[in-house]
Protein backbone atom coordinates (compact mmCIF):
# COMPACT_ATOMS: atom_id res chain seq x y z
CA UNK A 1 0.00 0.00 0.00
CA UNK A 2 0.99 3.63 -0.35
CA UNK A 3 1.30 4.15 3.38
CA UNK A 4 3.97 1.43 3.49
CA UNK A 5 6.44 4.01 2.12
CA UNK A 6 8.06 5.40 5.24
CA UNK A 7 8.07 9.05 4.17
CA UNK A 8 4.50 9.33 2.79
CA UNK A 9 2.06 9.47 5.69
CA UNK A 10 -1.27 10.19 3.97
CA UNK A 11 -3.05 11.35 0.82
CA UNK A 12 -6.33 13.28 0.99
CA UNK A 13 -8.37 15.04 -1.68
CA UNK A 14 -10.26 18.31 -1.93
CA UNK A 15 -12.06 18.23 -5.23
CA UNK A 16 -9.49 17.03 -7.72
CA UNK A 17 -6.50 18.38 -5.77
CA UNK A 18 -4.49 15.97 -3.64
CA UNK A 19 -2.71 16.86 -0.41
CA UNK A 20 0.14 14.52 0.49
CA UNK A 21 1.44 14.56 4.06
CA UNK A 22 5.04 13.41 4.58
CA UNK A 23 7.56 13.15 7.36
CA UNK A 24 9.21 16.54 8.05
CA UNK A 25 11.82 17.42 5.43
CA UNK A 26 10.68 14.87 2.82
CA UNK A 27 8.08 16.81 0.83
CA UNK A 28 10.44 18.47 -1.63
CA UNK A 29 12.14 15.22 -2.67
CA UNK A 30 8.83 13.38 -2.99
CA UNK A 31 7.33 16.24 -5.03
CA UNK A 32 10.38 16.08 -7.33
CA UNK A 33 9.73 12.36 -7.87
CA UNK A 34 6.05 13.00 -8.62
CA UNK A 35 6.91 15.81 -11.07
CA UNK A 36 9.43 13.63 -12.91
CA UNK A 37 7.71 10.23 -12.84
CA UNK A 38 4.02 11.14 -13.23
CA UNK A 39 4.07 13.56 -16.14
CA UNK A 40 0.97 11.95 -17.67
CA UNK A 41 -1.15 12.26 -14.52
CA UNK A 42 0.21 15.39 -12.82
CA UNK A 43 0.42 18.96 -14.09
CA UNK A 44 2.61 20.00 -11.16
CA UNK A 45 3.23 20.04 -7.43
CA UNK A 46 3.91 22.61 -4.72
CA UNK A 47 5.91 21.38 -1.74
CA UNK A 48 6.54 22.70 1.73
CA UNK A 49 8.46 20.93 4.48
CA UNK A 50 5.96 18.14 5.13
CA UNK A 51 3.06 18.79 2.75
CA UNK A 52 2.64 18.56 -1.04
CA UNK A 53 -0.19 19.95 -3.15
CA UNK A 54 -0.63 17.76 -6.24
CA UNK A 55 -2.45 19.30 -9.23
CA UNK A 56 -3.74 16.54 -11.54
CA UNK A 57 -4.08 17.06 -15.28
CA UNK A 58 -7.57 17.52 -16.75
CA UNK A 59 -9.51 14.24 -16.81
CA UNK A 60 -7.32 12.47 -14.24
CA UNK A 61 -9.33 10.92 -11.41
CA UNK A 62 -8.58 10.48 -7.73
CA UNK A 63 -8.15 6.79 -8.42
CA UNK A 64 -5.55 7.59 -11.12
CA UNK A 65 -3.59 9.71 -8.64
CA UNK A 66 -3.74 7.03 -5.94
CA UNK A 67 -2.61 4.38 -8.43
CA UNK A 68 0.30 6.58 -9.53
CA UNK A 69 1.30 7.25 -5.92
CA UNK A 70 1.15 3.56 -5.07
CA UNK A 71 3.16 2.57 -8.14
CA UNK A 72 5.75 5.27 -7.46
CA UNK A 73 6.15 5.02 -3.70
CA UNK A 74 4.96 1.64 -2.41
CA UNK A 75 7.78 -0.46 -1.05
CA UNK A 76 8.76 -3.27 -3.37
CA UNK A 77 8.71 -6.77 -1.90
CA UNK A 78 11.74 -8.88 -2.80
Amino acid sequence: TLISHGAVLSVEFSGHLAVVKTKPGYASAIAWDIDNKATVEVLGTIAGDDTILVVPREGITREDILAMMTATFAEKED
